[in-house]
């Protein structure tokens, strides 16, 4: 198939890296992708299909294709009128949870193109707001580089968290009541190391995190970085209100380290209570903060999750995710809108 996919960007961030790996995973099968992105625009990870630079995301510039996949709202309009190929909505997100312009965003889920979803929970939200069903594929982790590395011995306390700009629209990801939760861990555990890391682009310089207790900023700039840096954390924490799936706490555990995660909705799919993560409700530092100090603390629990979170992990791979995107696509070539009787792909 020749498969178009228009983005606005591929800056560093869960929703870009499903897109990219999406590309890589269609090219390695065989399929003609072309990645259209705006000029100046960054690509954070690496491709292997072709790349267009444009001015502006508009039917014009798109080519033609067997499949255009926009997967944020700004994109599916051009994608609609350019006339140059079946569009098939691939959502990393469902954008009128959070975006300034919900109803706009809304509209684009609400023209009866396909979408594919991330999961069984990101499946339910759309299903709900539009009455129509989605094709899935689950993203994954690349295991080469997410992997348990050697670690320094007496590394015991440190809480490692990834810091999302406000400003930039995430508000969401409970950057408040992180601070909360490690005001009341520090009272109970005054030599906790607690480790910040940003990875939008400019983001640290312009609004940096505003915590009140000293931490570590960490400029994670690959993957690899990334993994070091789970690698040296006691506790890996996700404090979001919601999430289509979140892929840090996967990281994390393909890394060995112990997760403590709210209950987003996206984490589900995945997140077994006590027996790979501690799951805590949206919102509520207290809770937070008793679970984070439970790791720190009890060595056997630790030792449950980390053998826990390895399992998990294994079986949440990019060419699974590839494998069912390929079926998707497939499955609507053929003519279906929706996936035969509801199932799962």
């Amino acid at each position: 198939m020749r498969i178009v996919i228009p983005v606005l960007s591929l800056h560093r961030g869960g929703g870009p890296r499903v897109v990219a790996e999406a590309a890589n995973q269609l090219a390695e099968r065989g399929h003609d992708v072309t990645v259209v992105i705006l000029e100046g625009q960054p690509i954070a990870y690496p491709l292997k299909c072709s790349v267009k630079r444009v001015r502006q995301i508009t039917p014009e510039v798109l080519p033609e294709a067997d499949v255009i996949m926009p997967n944020f709202w700004p994109t599916v309009k051009p994608a609609a009128e350019s006339g140059k190929g079946r569009v098939v909505r691939l959502s990393t997100g469902f954008e009128p949870l959070w975006v300034p312009r919900k109803e706009e965003a809304l509209a684009t889920y609400l023209q009866g193109f396909p979408v594919i979803a991330l999961g069984p929970h990101h499946r339910q939200i759309i299903r709900e707001a539009t009455g129509q069903d989605c094709f899935m594929a689950q993203p994954g982790v690349d295991g080469s580089v997410f992997r348990p590395l050697e670690r320094t011995p007496g590394q015991d306390r440190t809480v490692f968290f990834i810091y999302r700009s406000e400003r930039h629209g995430y508000h969401y990801k409970g950057n408040r009541d992180f601070s909360a939760a490690m005001q009341l861990v520090r009272r109970h555990m005054p030599d906790v190391q607690v480790q910040v890391a940003v990875t939008e682009s400019g983001a640290y310089g312009a609004e940096p995190p505003s915590f009140p207790f000293p931490f570590t900023p960490l400029r994670l700039e690959d993957d690899r970085a990334m993994a070091e840096a789970y690698n040296g954390a006691s506790v890996y924490v996700l404090a979001s209100w919601f999430e289509a799936l979140s892929l840090p706490p996967l990281e994390a555990m393909a890394c060995g380290t112990p997760v403590v995660l709210t209950d987003c909705g996206g984490v589900r799919d995945y997140a077994r209570p006590r027996e790979n993560c501690l799951l805590c409700p949206p919102k509520c530092p207290d809770l937070l903060a008793g679970y984070i100090l439970s790791v720190l603390r009890e060595p056997q629990l630790r030792s449950r999750l980390i053998e826990g979170g390895l399992r998990t992990a294994s079986v949440w791979t990019w060419e699974r995710y590839g494998d069912q995107l390929q079926d998707a696509l497939t499955q609507i070539m053929q003519g279906r809108i929706e996936p035969e009787g509801g199932a799962s792909v």
